[in-house]
């Protein structure tokens, strides 16, 4: 499996969700302190993902080598509060409005070039959860070639995607990367022989939020002003 580079930041090569299972802290440790000095990283552009800023949080707070690390959900939890309080409510639902815009435009061109094609939003951002530099993942189950979705989305002024390939639970799906205006953006070929789930993870088959284009586009209606 392909690695992931810092501009698409999450535990490994797999759709965005949160950990919820982590260990707790030694006792007289201050482990939350690095996920909020984490947060604190990722929120003012000091680091470029996730798990770079725990590392540099842990060492610039000292924390001992021997204990466990604070978990990327407790982190982007933390940045969600600060991003909050920063923006205050109107601002930060602007902000998650217009990240779900950006999918919800990609999803609209791919299903508008190519009828036959069932795009989904999958993980965090289908939950409404923007914050801590999250990744949009982007699912099209479609018989089409990623290199006939490329073409179409250079068409429509998106940046020329790279190409890579994922060993999943499903077998080996292609996929797209790219960005849009800052924001990074995942788009995997789920082809109908696959049988992909809707709602699962694509490496730990986990269960994790979805949404259709329709969904995308109420969820954007809830964060209106």
């Amino acid at each position: 499996m392909n690695e992931r580079t810092d501009a698409y930041p999450d535990h490994h090569d797999h759709d965005d969700h949160d950990d919820e299972n982590e260990i707790g802290p030694h006792a007289g440790v201050p482990q939350d302190a690095v996920a909020r000095e984490a947060a604190r990283l990722i929120e003012t552009g000091g680091a470029a993902s996730i798990g770079a800023a725990i590392r540099h949080a842990a060492e610039r707070l000292r924390y001992p080598s021997d204990r466990p690390l604070p978990g990327h959900g407790r982190v982007r939890k933390h940045a969600q509060m600060m991003a909050m309080q920063a923006m205050g409510d109107e601002g930060y639902r602007a902000y998650t409005r217009g990240v779900l815009t950006i999918a919800e435009e990609v999803m609209t061109a791919l299903e508008t070039a190519f009828p036959d094609l069932r795009a989904r939003l999958v993980g965090r951002a289908a939950d409404a959860k923007v914050d801590a530099g999250v990744t949009l993942y982007i699912r099209a189950n479609t018989e089409e070639s990623t290199g006939t979705m490329a073409e179409l989305l250079v068409e429509f002024g998106y940046e020329e995607p790279t190409f890579d390939t994922a060993e999943t639970a499903f077998g080996r799906l292609s996929r797209l990367k790219f960005e849009d205006d800052g924001q990074p953006v995942v788009i995997t070929r789920c082809p109908p022989e696959a049988r992909v789930p809707t709602d699962v993870d694509l490496f730990s088959k986990r269960t994790l939020p979805s949404l259709d284009l329709t969904g995308v586009r109420r969820l954007i209606g809830e964060h209106a002003e």
